[in-house]
């Protein structure tokens, strides 16, 4: 009798210990930008809502962990935190394809993009190159006769690439300057005329974070960079109109179909599938819910929701693109003749 007594005990320690790990008390939710860009927008509100659409209700905080452009909390998420499903992370849409694009040195990857457990896209984004209006650059055709100071947030950030590819592509004059935190200090940079552009700045973000620049004309948006317009941009061009071969094409869509995973929310490879699948479920049922649509309008956040599954088809697809898109991809996206101040003055 005792032995049944100490089986059953046990039995239902290891249940409990189960359940615990399964609705843990507290969901931690890795930023890995600064406070106040648009990655951390979307994680807060998600944040103010996620919660009571998991078991247990548990509270959901922001941590904000910047570094080396996303690949700091990427890397961490690979190789350190818990895979009971109280962690998750939000950072640079471009991990899926950074290894594969060389855009990272190989010694500092230390994660593969398709093992992670994608649990939910909040945004299909489209970037645009911006200018302020006083830099008396108007369009595309000025952009190839004249120079455009840009800022990054890091060399294998999307306002770094998307001014590579741009001046490889069709022969514009931006020169970047990197090193900032987040998208943020961007802002404030180009507010004081440190800068005088962002080379990949996610239309989202900045109805967020500057919405009266476009109605003001502070800013012009010089092209859309992404797979499709966006619908307030139908006539700004679209980086893909000027693709010059089907080579050209394929890596196209190879650099930007990042754009259709906006703001990835990821777990850890391994991570409990009960607890995967929870979380994936539960951000369903967060974005239909009306009070999270009432604030994500309120806050002017863009929602075009993407499920875990599909997300995860998508990221696995891009780990396969075919040699000679990934060939061309490279070209693009090398930095080649930009001009680039890798040290923030």
């Amino acid at each position: 009798m005792f032995y049944r007594l100490s089986l059953f005990a046990a039995s239902m320690a290891l249940s409990t210990i189960c359940a615990s790990a399964q609705t843990p008390k507290e969901l931690r939710i890795l930023v890995g930008y600064a406070s106040g860009g648009g990655y951390d927008a979307y994680a807060r509100v998600v944040a103010q809502h996620l919660g009571k659409h998991l078991r247990g209700t548990p509270a959901v905080i922001v941590q904000n962990m910047p570094g080396a452009d996303g690949l700091t909390v990427t890397n961490y998420m690979f190789t350190r935190p818990a895979k009971d499903g109280s962690v998750i992370a939000l950072t640079n849409r471009n991990i899926a394809v950074a290894p594969t694009l060389g855009l990272i040195e190989p010694k500092n990857v230390q994660y593969k993009a398709e093992q992670f457990y994608w649990i939910a896209n909040l945004n299909s984004e489209v970037s645009a190159i911006v200018a302020r209006s006083d830099a008396g650059i108007t369009s595309i055709e000025d952009l190839k006769k004249r120079s455009l100071l840009v800022g990054s947030t890091g060399l294998t950030s999307n306002n770094a690439i998307y001014p590579y590819v741009t001046n490889n592509l069709i022969g514009t004059k931006m020169k970047v300057v990197a090193g900032y935190p987040g998208t943020s200090h961007l802002v404030l940079a180009l507010e004081r005329g440190e800068i005088a552009g962002i080379g990949g700045w996610a239309w989202s973000s900045i109805a967020v974070q500057k919405p009266t620049w476009i109605s003001d004309k502070f800013i012009l948006p010089l092209m859309q960079l992404g797979l499709e317009k966006h619908p307030d941009l139908r006539d700004v061009p679209l980086i893909t109109d000027f693709a010059k071969s089907e080579d050209d094409k394929l890596a196209l869509r190879l650099v930007f179909a990042p754009e259709a995973m906006g703001r990835p929310f990821f777990g850890p490879p391994g991570m409990d599938p009960s607890a995967g699948e929870a979380l994936r479920e539960g951000f369903g049922n967060m974005v239909a819910d009306p009070e999270f649509v009432a604030t994500s309008t309120k806050t002017k956040l863009e929602i075009t929701f993407l499920n875990g599954k599909s997300l995860q088809t998508l990221v696995a697809d891009l780990t396969r693109a075919t040699p000679a898109a990934i060939a061309r991809a490279k070209q693009l996206t090398e930095r080649g003749q930009t001009e680039v101040d890798e040290v923030l003055k």
